[in-house]
């Protein structure tokens, strides 16, 4: 419930490939935004959702049966804390699985808004949530289980971002199925973190500070400090080196799973995927020439916790926009289905839904509909449009 003073409690759940975490707020919205008064609930679990995924493309029945589980018992947490607004958002694995639309739909019956975000989403909200702790230039890294997030600022202002295919769990799968962390197997994976990380290349002369969030780099700075109950404040805002990521590395490999279990800082259920995404921050670190990194535990959660989503707003375009189309088109049918389209991209869920011949017909308008969309003077409205016409474009 809001007060008459804009205060209300809020919580934010995060889907992610390996782990599933929940963040519930007391926040007051006001006419600046939303601000974080007072933190209530933090959890984490290990769900491994995308088990899998990196070579079937396909959620497992199993992994969305324990990701649903863990989703009721953040349902009755945010019930007991009678938490007005509750939002998910998925990620990689989700972003990645042709069977995403069952998932989604099961976790929306549970009474969970949901939403499948892009890489670049993601790598917005992990910025966001970051600015309100830094002020200075910096680049935030996401090391998540499917894919890893990039983003270059400062304040609010963001002027690099970018989301790439790797992440701990698809790496793990990749290289080391069979717990095989011999030497090749390991600089197979750092040749493919380099590989595929040419682009953030581009970056590394510019002046900016590392900053790593997720389960990835928390875990970095747990295992140096053996913590044997991790504790949040302790981590968040402490600094690592790259060396001491090696000798983290190196206590790892010199361990089997089982005994790698029992590493004092050290998550169990994360034990699987550690080594992997330790390579990709060693790997990372060293090619943008960073000596350190700083662990900040302000990270999406926290951002999508401060966003404000205008959604009525954005509502309001998408319905000019097919207004506009609608009246230049004698086809009122074609305008109607393209704004399907525009809904369930707006809502997270767009999907294959119309026949061969539909799709031809609104192909033909897709060109007349980009003219009205790009005539459009307001630059937030035309870009927010141009986004969604672009996800129709590629499913179509």
């Amino acid at each position: 419930m809001t007060d008459k003073n804009g205060r209300y409690t809020k919580g934010i759940i995060d889907i992610g490939t390996n782990s599933c975490r929940l963040f519930i707020a007391e926040v007051l919205k006001n006419e600046k935004g939303i601000n974080i008064l007072n933190e209530l609930v933090k959890e984490v679990e290990i769900v491994k959702l995308g088990e899998g995924v990196n070579h079937n493309h396909y959620l497992k029945e199993e992994a969305i049966e324990r990701t649903i589980q863990c989703l009721k018992r953040y349902k009755e947490t945010a019930d007991k804390y009678e938490v007005k607004e509750l939002k998910a958002f998925a990620t990689s694995a989700t972003r990645d699985a042709e069977n995403k639309d069952i998932f989604l739909k099961k976790v929306r019956d549970l009474g969970i808004e949901i939403k499948c975000i892009s890489g670049e989403e993601e790598a917005g909200l992990n910025f966001l949530g970051n600015s309100l702790v830094f002020d200075e230039r910096i680049l935030v890294i996401d090391i998540g289980g499917g894919s890893t997030e990039f983003t270059l600022g400062e304040n609010d202002k963001i002027d690099f971002i970018k989301s790439i295919d790797i992440g701990a769990v698809r790496a793990t799968e990749k290289f080391f199925s069979q717990e095989d962390y011999s030497d090749e197997n390991i600089e197979k994976c750092i040749e493919w973190v380099k590989e595929n990380i040419k682009k953030i290349k581009e970056i590394k002369d510019e002046e900016f500070r590392a900053v790593g969030v997720a389960g990835t780099a928390t875990t970095q700075i747990s295992v140096k400090k053996k913590m044997e109950i991790y504790n949040s404040r302790e981590v968040h805002m402490s600094e690592i080196s790259v060396k001491e990521l090696e000798e983290n590395l190196k206590l790892f490999v010199s361990k089997n799973l089982e005994e790698r279990k029992e590493i004092i800082g050290l998550e169990p259920k994360r034990a699987d995927v550690i080594i992997a995404g330790t390579i990709i921050l060693i790997t990372i670190l060293k090619e943008l020439n960073k000596e350190r990194i700083i662990v900040s535990e302000s990270d999406n959660l926290t951002g999508a916790m401060i966003k404000e989503e205008k959604m009525s707003e954005r509502l309001e375009w998408i319905l000019e926009a097919y207004e506009s189309f609608r009246r230049s088109s004698e086809r009122r049918l074609v305008a109607g289905n393209i704004f399907d389209y525009f809904m369930q991209d707006f809502r997270g869920e767009i999907s294959d839904a119309y026949d061969p011949a539909t799709k031809e017909e609104i192909k033909e308008d897709i060109k007349e509909m980009a003219d009205i969309i790009y005539n459009e003077e307001d630059k937030h409205k035309r870009e927010f449009l141009v986004k969604i016409l672009v996800n129709i474009v590629k499913m179509l």
